[in-house]
């Protein structure tokens, strides 16, 4: 088990030295060879027919330029370097926790990173509040120092292995250089200690298509045509008497039958439903911890991406408290969804400033077995629209963009922000009550006009 003197002790700062040594050095050495396999094929040039002498600098021309030695070199310095950062970031994360915040609140911490609270002094009631304040935090405490000792382990472990891999690799490769070139461990880019963030660019997360009910396979009757003008009652209802002037509009939409993506005001939606804003607060203050990391590795600009969360999935509601959406509108217009961010960080003096972006992305389209939340309506009968050509399934997205800044060790954990695209409240469009008689009487979205439903006259 790993514990904090053993991490203490570590200094994987000289992983990183020796790392960039080795590949620089083995960097130094495929430029020496690739030279000199073109000075002796040069030299061979000048040599006629297949004599001693001309295949003899063939043969060296070939053996300078068809071995892996140089590539496995490259790599092993490479797993140096890149396991020490990710060590080092590791450590540093966790030595925050142990010798500031919590010693600053008076616990004390076992070197297996268990930690106990103070006794906080008094008598009851006062005094048993106030140690189960405390007793809250030591655990809190607890559960991130173990991570992250439980983290700094792996990290050894896959460090160990893979460089092991690589050196045995090369002792092979010094022994038969024509070998073919070996398979070694992936070389895996820096990311922040919880695994979810990291500095390279991630490729853009693709969206589901989960079809349960596929477009124009079958032939519509007329109970359909009749059931089409109920739900389109329903939509005229909805788009004139209730709020649901998002969930309306993505509705329309599918009845377009083209499939095209459609926005949605996703500023709107973190203003009206506390989930979604939960969802959006939590990516942005995760985001910010992991910026903060990579600060405290002496990087002082860089672009940050994060892995998608599943929001309404029973995963992200476990793992990180981030539920299904609460209003009406929101739960008919996205529903369960994607959402990752991707940032640009900067550091000046002692300050980090984070321009992040939060994206949301969603399939609009009808589950068999499923029903509405608001209303019970089995997702079926719209479906059949989709079985029977008449309303197409299609790709949502939206995005809110916010800057964030704070002392270096000090990110917010909560999204406070700096300015950002946080819409205007206009009472007199989109968000009265009835919708009627709203603004301009077309599209009114408080600070997107490409979202948003037409009102009724």
């Amino acid at each position: 088990m790993t514990t904090i003197s053993h991490v203490r002790a570590c200094i994987p700062t000289t992983m990183v030295t020796y790392g960039s040594q080795l590949a620089d050095r083995s960097a130094d050495f495929v430029r020496e060879v690739d030279g000199m396999g073109r000075d002796v094929d040069t030299v061979a040039k000048g040599w006629k027919g297949e004599g001693a002498a001309a295949a003899s600098l063939r043969a060296v021309s070939e053996k300078l330029t068809g071995t892996f030695i140089d590539e496995v070199a490259v790599r092993v310095g490479q797993y140096f370097a890149s396991y020490g950062l990710q060590l080092d970031l590791t450590k540093s994360s966790l030595l925050a926790i142990v010798d500031n915040e919590a010693a600053a609140a008076g616990m004390k911490i076992a070197d297996d990173g268990a930690v106990t609270p103070p006794k906080y002094p008094g008598n009851p009631p006062l005094a048993t509040i106030m140690q189960g304040k405390l007793n809250s935090e030591a655990s809190g405490f607890q559960e991130r120092i173990k991570d992250l000792l439980k983290v700094f382990g792996e990290v050894e472990e896959e460090a160990a292995e893979a460089i092991n891999k690589g050196v045995e690799r090369l002792e092979m490769l010094t022994k038969s250089p024509a070998a073919a070139m070996p398979q070694l461990s992936l070389l895996k880019p820096l990311h922040s200690t919880d695994g979810r963030y990291q500095i390279e660019p991630l490729p853009w997360p693709a969206i589901l298509h989960d079809d349960t009910f596929i477009y124009n396979t079958k032939s519509g009757n007329f109970d359909d045509w009749l059931n089409k003008q109920k739900w389109m009652a329903k939509l005229h209802g909805g788009e004139y008497f209730k709020n649901l002037d998002d969930a309306t509009a993505l509705y329309r939409h599918y009845w377009d039958n083209n499939g095209k993506p459609k926005k949605f005001d996703y500023d709107e939606a973190y203003n009206e439903d506390k989930s979604v804003k939960y969802a959006v607060d939590w990516e942005i203050s995760r985001s910010a911890v992991a910026a903060d990391q990579f600060v405290r590795t002496g990087r002082d600009r860089f672009q940050l991406t994060g892995q998608p969360v599943a929001v309404g999935s029973k995963q992200a509601a476990r793992d990180y408290g981030i539920h299904y959406p609460v209003t009406e509108n929101w739960q008919k217009a996205i529903g369960g969804y994607q959402q990752f961010s991707h940032s640009t960080v900067r550091v000046e003096g002692n300050r980090v400033t984070m321009d992040i972006t939060v994206e949301a992305q969603d399939y609009y389209d009808f589950d068999n077995g499923k029903s509405d939340l608001g209303t019970g309506a089995k997702d079926s009968e719209n479906g059949r629209f989709t079985e029977i050509g008449w309303a197409k399934p299609f790709e949502t997205h939206g995005r809110i963009t916010r800057t964030l800044s704070w002392e270096v060790g000090h990110p917010p954990s909560t999204a406070t922000v700096d300015g950002g695209s946080e819409p205007q409240r206009n009472p007199g469009r989109e968000d009265r009550t009835d919708n009627r008689n709203s603004g301009d009487g077309k599209r009114a979205p408080d600070n997107d006009r490409d979202t948003g439903a037409e009102r009724p006259k």
